[in-house]
């Protein structure tokens, strides 16, 4: 390899191959330097090891007498519910699809709500928890104005879209706000169900979620 000084500039240098060529690497750098400069990284050169919304998913099917609805793309409802199995949850993921006309016009919504209310068995859940992915969070489906309960059964709502919470850990922080909002508001409106083991004279912590590994 030779250096040779560029014609006018003297405190530049080009670096040149055995053929009078310049070097593929130095053009190659040259041009990522060029395009780092016009796009600056962000978080979506960021990427996750997979969807956020996997961390709120794993914990509402590690609890007891919970069911889960997922509503979002059908890809993304594969790989989440695929990747469960891998984390000791042998339980069903209830999926609401959805097309373009049912999501601009609000049906998917009314689907949703008649999906939880099919699903309200007392005899078998004391929750249920609806997410929305991506494209439902974005197109500002309102779980929100879902029933807080139907037939005793109590009803989450929440939205982990992949662009507004970035791991999976805050997907579990989502998760557990829901359900200590709800928790205080069981309290605030009077006496709640007693504990299944019965009470305990000593001090006890009560956890909400998932204790992982465990």
């Amino acid at each position: 390899m030779a250096v040779k000084a560029a014609p006018g500039k003297a405190s530049e240098s080009v670096v040149h191959s055995s053929f009078g060529m310049p070097d593929t690497a130095v053009v190659r750098h040259e041009k990522l330097d060029r395009l780092t400069k016009d796009y600056p990284r962000g978080p979506h050169d960021q990427p996750q090891s997979m969807c956020p919304a996997f961390g709120s998913l794993r914990v509402g099917l590690r609890m007891r007498r919970t069911a889960t609805i997922l509503s979002g793309s059908a890809c993304c409802v594969y790989g989440l519910t695929f990747t469960s199995h891998f984390y000791g949850a042998r339980r069903s993921v209830g999926y609401v699809p959805f097309n373009s006309e049912t999501l601009v016009t609000g049906k998917l919504f009314e689907d949703i709500r008649q999906a939880v209310d099919d699903l309200a068995d007392p005899a078998l859940y004391d929750t249920i928890i609806v997410t929305n992915l991506c494209v439902p969070s974005a197109s500002g489906v309102p779980l929100q104005l879902l029933p807080k309960s139907i037939r005793g059964v109590r009803i989450i709502g929440i939205d982990v879209p992949g662009f507004g919470v970035p791991t999976h850990a805050e997907a579990k922080d989502v998760l557990a706000a829901a359900m200590l909002r709800y928790a205080r508001a069981e309290a605030e409106s009077g006496p709640v169900a007693a504990p299944l083991q019965g009470r305990n004279p000593r001090p006890t912590v009560t956890l909400l979620g998932e204790v992982f590994p465990a």
